[in-house]
């Protein structure tokens, strides 16, 4: 049979996906070694994210919606970041089964600090899935449904936002949808002005 390509490279996508599961995973315990905290552009951040999993948002007919302000900077670890972006737009999309949905991805400054979130219009986490949702492992009732889920994407984005001094949090809706937030809590956050880096790194965008 004709060797259908679009099918062997989503399944190539997937298998990169866990591997750096696994790899993030081994990582936790040197973390502080592998820690590079800089200012980081985070609608450049988002955007770069969104497109590394078009091939994704295409095959499930779901849609990203951006707003995230293009001044504002946070400091963070830009790897483990995008990292971290990476399991959460997955999981939207993996649990939107009707077509035509969209995921939201939206920050705003609040109380003096960045909050981004990232919502789905999903088929939600059951109420008694919820305290367990970030444990390792835990796949839960929603992971059953697809048997692709390792339990480990938000355990993995908890510790990780734990250890560079965000507050993580989630919230869901079955039928409705889930929302997932990190709230970057600094100082160079809080203006939602321009840094250098935030400018230098507007720059490099304007000019792919």
């Amino acid at each position: 049979k004709e060797l259908d390509k679009s099918s062997v490279q989503e399944e190539m996508d997937r298998l990169k996906a866990g591997l750096d599961t696994v790899l993030m995973n081994a990582r936790l315990d040197t973390f502080e070694d592998d820690m590079q905290i800089e200012q980081v552009h985070l609608r450049g951040l988002v955007s770069e994210t969104v497109t590394e999993n078009k091939r994704l948002f295409i095959s499930k007919r779901v849609y990203p919606e951006i707003d995230v302000d293009d001044s504002y900077t946070v400091t963070t670890d830009r790897k483990w970041m995008k990292f971290i972006l990476g399991q959460f737009l997955t999981n939207a999309i993996k649990y939107t089964f009707e077509p035509n949905k969209k995921v939201y991805i939206q920050a705003k400054c609040q109380e003096g600090h960045l909050l981004l979130t990232i919502r789905d219009e999903g088929i939600g986490i059951p109420s008694s899935d919820l305290p367990r949702i970030t444990k390792a492992f835990f796949t839960g009732e929603n992971g059953r449904k697809t048997g692709e889920s390792t339990g480990m994407g938000l355990y993995l984005a908890k510790e990780v936002c734990g250890k560079l001094g965000h507050q993580f949090s989630i919230s869901s809706v079955k039928g409705e949808g889930t929302t997932v937030s990190v709230l970057f809590d600094n100082e160079d956050t809080a203006t939602g002005g321009e840094g250098n880096a935030a400018i230098e790194n507007r720059r490099s965008d304007e000019s792919l």
